[in-house]
């Protein structure tokens, strides 16, 4: 339910970020950060929404 959410088009879609935060947040974990950045929006990311072309992307989580 936590990733139940709707596209600007009114379209029903999936929130994976905020179906991640739920999880950890059910796990107990306290500190979390979600970055801002939209990588359809954003010229600096890769997307294959926007550019419908394959490329990579990356990501790192750490524990302290």
């Amino acid at each position: 339910p936590a990733a139940h959410a709707t596209t600007s088009w009114g379209t029903p879609a999936v929130d994976v970020a905020a179906g991640v935060l739920a999880q950890l947040e059910r796990l107990g974990v306290r500190d979390r950060e979600q970055s801002p950045v939209c990588t359809l929006e954003s010229a600096d990311h890769f997307s294959y929404r926007r550019d419908r072309t394959t490329g990579r992307l990356a990501g790192y989580v750490w524990l302290d």
